[in-house]
């Protein structure tokens, strides 16, 4: 043979291995490196603590924010004024929508609006002819006055130089009884001079008349004008009054053929979400607009009713955008500058995309904590990146600090609570 029978056994079973006696650990050194490590574990238990943590998501908003504008009804974009990037003001109409019905004469609103529009154009040549009227004839009626107050003036001068005159003769027919008296001049020269006195006095009497009829005329002029003004104010009243309800009928039909979108406050507009000839829904967004210059960026964060308690205005927080990832841009720092006391309403909160749902089965109480980044501005490969509105984020806020050994027989408190009895609790 040219192996041995050994010599073989020993190749089939040299894959098996050598078995190794290692020689026992001293004793002491086993007790000693268990006792060290309980040791340190209720070292670890008794001084050392833990900071309960909470993440919480929201989003960064500029200040003041953004105003998303909706479409109240249904229809189509029949003009779209403005462009992204473009400055407005307030009031200004940004769009016009046309939500009206359509026959086959055409638009309903349409043929509304033309016909009001025609009866308007009618009242307002009526209202102009009636103030043309009212001129025309205020304008003669003054005319006719001021020549009977000429004519006034005119006799009044004519009756006081009557009444010189007359005054005259009186003395001179005085002055002829004294001459009759004492012979100068006969009976009948004294009765001619009474007689031409009479006759004088009578003359003065009808210019008096006529004096006071103009006086009269005059007085009924006036009353003329001033009823003749207040006919035609009242006509021209009456059919404003008609105008203006036709203008009120043609406000409502516009109202109901088309809707104007306008600027509910100066500022620019951030993004236009729709194009002329663009079909509308009821709460559709048409564009957002940012009010006003943009002062800062503020991230509004979601933060359940039991972590609330423990934040305050000033505490410092670390940020994780989204856009921009830890793990190559790190963390940005902030801080709180407000928490709410109120809980968040869900209208307040269906306004921020990134608010947490409701959840039927788990209903929470969310507040809104608002943080104030420290910069608004991201830089990468050499270029400023600006913040913008909607962009996501998280931050993890630190609550209250315990030492371990409370938070580990945290769950003994709870079985403390539950077993206490009423009694126990009052006392």
């Amino acid at each position: 043979m040219l192996f041995r029978k050994e010599a073989v056994e020993y190749r089939n079973r040299r894959w098996e291995g050598k078995a190794v006696l290692i020689p026992p650990l001293s004793p002491p050194l086993v007790y000693g490196f268990c006792t060290l490590f309980f040791l340190c574990m209720m070292a670890l238990l008794l001084f050392g603590t833990y900071t309960r943590r909470v993440s919480a998501y929201g989003e960064l908003v500029s200040v003041p924010r953004a105003i998303t504008l909706f479409s109240v009804e249904q229809g189509y974009i029949v003009r779209l004024n403005v462009t992204p990037g473009q400055s407005v003001s307030k009031g200004q109409a940004l769009a016009e929508l046309n939500v009206s019905r359509t026959t086959i004469s055409g638009g309903v609103s349409e043929r509304q609006r033309e016909t009001i529009k025609s009866q308007i154009i009618t009242l307002a040549h009526i209202i102009s002819r009636l103030k043309e009227n009212k001129k025309i004839t205020l304008d003669t009626l003054n005319a006719e006055k001021k020549r009977y107050e000429e004519a006034l003036q005119h006799s009044t001068d004519i009756v006081n130089q009557a009444r010189q005159g007359l005054a005259l003769m009186k003395k001179g027919m005085d002055s002829y009884r004294g001459y009759q008296r004492r012979g100068l001049i006969n009976q009948d020269q004294l009765t001619n001079q009474t007689a031409l006195y009479y006759q004088q006095q009578n003359n003065l009497l009808s210019l008096i008349t006529q004096n006071e009829q103009n006086a009269l005329q005059i007085m009924t002029l006036e009353g003329n004008i001033r009823t003749q003004a207040s006919d035609f104010d009242n006509q021209i009243y009456q059919t404003e009054i008609q105008r203006s309800d036709l203008i009120r009928q043609y406000t409502d039909v516009e109202a109901a053929g088309s809707q104007v979108v306008t600027a509910p406050a100066a500022g620019r507009i951030d993004s236009v979400s729709t194009a002329e000839g663009q079909i509308t829904r009821p709460g559709d967004a048409l564009m957002q607009l940012i009010p006003g210059n943009i002062t800062r960026y503020e991230l509004v964060i979601w933060v359940p009713d039991s972590a609330v308690p423990f934040l305050h205005v000033g505490e410092k927080v670390n940020i994780r955008y989204d856009a921009f990832p830890s793990e190559k841009f790190g963390l940005f720092p902030g801080h709180i500058i407000s928490v709410g006391t109120t809980p968040a309403t869900p209208q307040e909160m269906s306004t921020y995309p990134s608010a947490p749902g409701y959840e039927p089965l788990n209903p929470r109480t969310w507040y809104r904590v608002i943080v104030l980044p420290d910069s608004a501005h991201f830089s990468w490969q050499g270029k400023i990146i600006p913040a913008e509105n909607g962009m996501k984020a998280s931050t993890i806020l630190y609550l209250e600090k315990r030492r371990l050994y409370e938070w580990a027989l945290s769950p003994f408190y709870d079985l403390k609570d539950s077993t206490r009895e009423p009694d126990d609790e009052q006392k």
